[in-house]
């Protein structure tokens, strides 16, 4: 059980208490620098007590596929291509953020990619994750968790969706409002400068209402506080909560447990690729609710 319930996590940058210092940078103008070696690329995932609705289900699959959403998304686009808007994604460094905020950059996107590491940092884990430097992306270092509200609403300001994959993991420091408090901070910071959709990469409810909770009971509590405050202030129509029980693959050098028994990983590009139909299928619409669990994300991602 300690195996299984250590397992539930898929990759994405974690939050912890850091100065408040923004830092701003694009990797067309740097160099590689000397790491952040406090820098956790943990992965988070997030408990939602409500299940896939009838009306959510019905939404989702009313929407045009994904694949007309993100209409050629294996060819890249030019780094000065004209870009469609702006999104911000919250752990774009991390195993999962950095196909998202890859992909979301094909598509013709500007991304600001926020964690607490430096931005040299996100730059070096980026290119351990895709062999590859996303030149278009700007990464910004901001603690999320103890930088002012105005801080987050002024890197937020413009965005049309910002995307959550941010937490920390079992075992961690302060993991209920590491997981619970900051991405309530993220959400409210996000509504209050008129951001219209969020996205959050949370944890499957099968694992989250399993025997895990019973070693785990603070971590799933923090996500069950996030994903409330989410709901509050985007509601179901304007964010979309994305329930992976465990991702394939991982940051290189990070030595993680093997899944749950029983369970297969979902694919990460699969994961990224819903992310990102979710974060630009906006309005009553479009992706929106709900999706929990595995075989739910790898569906949708067709």
């Amino acid at each position: 059980l300690a195996v299984a319930a250590t397992a539930v996590l898929s990759p994405c940058t974690a939050f912890t208490i850091h100065s408040r210092t923004t830092i701003r940078t694009d990797v067309s103008r740097h160099m590689k620098q000397q790491h952040d070696s406090h820098d956790n690329d943990y992965a988070h995932h997030h408990h939602h007590h409500q299940q896939l609705s009838r009306r959510s289900a019905i939404s989702i699959l009313a929407i045009p596929p994904i694949t007309s959403i993100l209409a050629s998304s294996s060819i890249p686009l030019p780094a000065m291509a004209e870009d469609k808007g702006k999104i911000v994604v919250l752990g774009g460094a991390g195993w999962v953020g950095a196909h998202v905020s890859n992909l979301l950059t094909q598509q013709g996107y500007k991304v600001l990619s926020i964690s607490r590491s430096s931005s040299e940092r996100q730059i070096e884990r980026t290119k351990s994750i895709l062999g590859t430097t996303i030149p278009s992306v700007e990464y910004v270092s901001l603690d999320a968790g103890t930088a002012t509200m105005e801080e987050l609403g002024s890197v937020m300001k413009d965005a049309t969706c910002v995307i959550s994959c941010v937490g920390i993991a079992p075992g961690g420091p302060n993991v209920k409002d590491g997981n619970g408090l900051v991405n309530s901070r993220i959400a409210n910071a996000a509504k209050s400068v008129g951001v219209g959709k969020i996205v959050y990469v949370g944890v499957a409810s099968s694992l989250a209402n399993g025997p895990a909770k019973f070693l785990l009971g603070d971590y799933f509590k923090g996500k069950d506080t996030a994903e409330k405050s989410i709901t509050k202030e985007f509601g179901i129509e304007n964010s979309l909560i994305i329930k992976p029980s465990i991702v394939a693959g991982g940051t290189p050098g990070e030595i993680r447990p093997p899944g749950p028994p029983g369970v297969k990983a979902v694919d990460v590009d699969a994961l990224a690729k819903v992310v990102v139909a979710g974060a630009l299928s906006q309005g009553p619409g479009g992706l929106n609710g709900s999706i929990d669990g595995n075989d739910a994300i790898a569906a949708a991602s067709l």
